[in-house]
């Protein structure tokens, strides 16, 4: 699958490839394949394995499996989506937040399969790759992605057709994938748009008209001034979704890279 849109995507500043997280997760993820083939034990710890998790406390399975694959194909078609999405997504939000959402949605991937699937072990990124589907969708919905490399669709029906595909697949019982632990990542992504679920539904309005001290189950409260400046940049991604970035203003543009810069270099939490 290769990755391309009809508007003009934000322009990165941003680290080189191996100084980014999609070039590190990469480099890590191709090592622990190379280790998998020479040293099959490790798939035992390293691996999600949902028993060993609750009864035995391997709770380091829940990172460890995703940067495990199959085969080579696994292993190659999840590198793809990642360098291509992963760069896009990555180029808003910078190295620091990027990393986390890829963990925290293999992670939500991990538990989900956990839920549903109690004995089979499992492995592979593709709980924090639909996470990435699910970014990309959000942030560029308008962009285009060609399927096997010819059909070309928008993202976001891409995401919609993949979950409802996936939930299909999860609840008919199809052997040999994890369809929970791929809706699983997308559920986690979730969260990190909580703000922005919100002020579409119109919560953010509501809020407003029922007074300061009221807020929706969805989403956290924000100083002012992190509200605002987060109200701002949706704004601006609204207006590159709908527009292209060729037509957002010197200030917009310039609010958008700074905001990008701050994403980049804001401390480790």
């Amino acid at each position: 699958m290769t990755s391309r849109s009809n508007r003009a995507q934000p322009p990165s500043s941003g680290p080189n490839f191996l100084q980014s997280s999609v070039g590190r997760i990469t480099i890590v993820t191709v090592a622990m394949f190379f280790v998998q083939n020479l040293a099959p034990g490790v798939e035992a710890w390293l691996a999600l394995t949902p028993r060993l998790v609750v009864e035995r406390l391997f709770l380091w399975q829940l990172v460890t499996y995703m940067f495990l694959h199959g085969g080579f194909w696994h292993l190659f078609f999840n590198l793809v989506v990642l360098f291509f999405l992963g760069n896009m997504v990555e180029g808003v939000w910078g190295r620091k937040r990027f990393l986390r959402y890829y963990i925290v949605c293999g992670i939500g991937g991990g538990l989900l399969h956990m839920a549903f699937d109690y004995n089979a072990s499992v492995y592979g990124a593709s709980g924090a790759i639909f996470g990435l589907y699910l970014a990309a969708a959000m942030l560029f919905p308008d962009a285009y992605v060609y399927l096997y490399f010819l059909v070309p669709v928008k993202i976001k029906y891409l995401v919609i057709g993949l979950a409802v595909l996936q939930l299909a697949n999860g609840i008919t019982g199809r052997a040999g994938i994890a369809y929970f632990a791929h809706i699983g990542g997308m559920v986690a992504g979730l969260t990190f748009f909580r703000d922005d679920i919100a002020r579409r539904l119109g919560w953010n309005a509501v809020r407003k008209k029922r007074g300061p001290t009221w807020r929706p189950r969805i989403g956290f409260p924000k100083r002012r001034g992190e509200h605002d400046a987060a109200g701002k940049i949706d704004s601006i991604l609204d207006k590159i979704s709908a527009k292209g970035y060729e037509n957002l203003t010197p200030t917009e543009k310039r609010i958008l890279e700074n905001y990008s810069r701050q994403q980049r270099e804001e401390p480790e939490e």
